[in-house]
């Protein structure tokens, strides 16, 4: 049973996770309007820097609103290093750097790790959709992901364990 490594880079990742931010709004702003209930925030999808290293992925983005202006969000996700945490788990927080940026997290931070992360699902089912095109009829597992500098990537297996 073949087991297929396959990886994004860290600027693929960072495309799908601004793609994802922007929603059905195929224009490519560089900002979009989130509106949910009685609260509104403007994201700076421009602002979107992401740096992938051994283990970690770590988001920081600019959001605006009235009540606090513009602040910068660091959302930080542990997926494991090679040989280290590698399996099928992952962990995640949002760092705030203010008193304001700490209010905005407190509305609107888990629906935007929701999508950030969303990108990094969307990255293992286009993993799982290449190992499937190099397989055909096999069943397929993830066995694991990782960050490393630059790169995620997963191990997949394929055939039966």
């Amino acid at each position: 049973m073949p087991v297929l490594n396959i990886s994004v880079s860290a600027d693929q990742l960072a495309q799908r996770m601004q793609d994802r931010l922007r929603g059905l709004n195929s224009a490519s702003p560089v900002t979009v309007l989130w509106i949910q209930q009685n609260s509104s925030i403007l994201i700076h999808i421009d602002s979107l820097k992401l740096r992938v290293l051994t283990g970690w992925v770590l988001c920081s983005l600019d959001l605006e609103c009235d009540a606090t202006g513009r602040q910068t969000l660091q959302f930080v996700f542990y997926l494991g290093a090679p040989g280290l945490g590698d399996g099928l788990r992952a962990g995640s927080t949002i760092n705030a750097a203010t008193p304001q940026a700490a209010q905005m997290a407190d509305v609107w931070g888990a629906a935007i790790q929701r999508v950030l992360w969303d990108a990094v699902l969307d990255a293992l089912e286009a993993f799982l959709a290449q190992a499937a095109s190099q397989n055909p009829g096999q069943p397929l597992a993830i066995e694991g992901f990782q960050a490393a500098p630059n790169v995620l990537s997963a191990a997949i297996i394929a055939g039966d364990k």
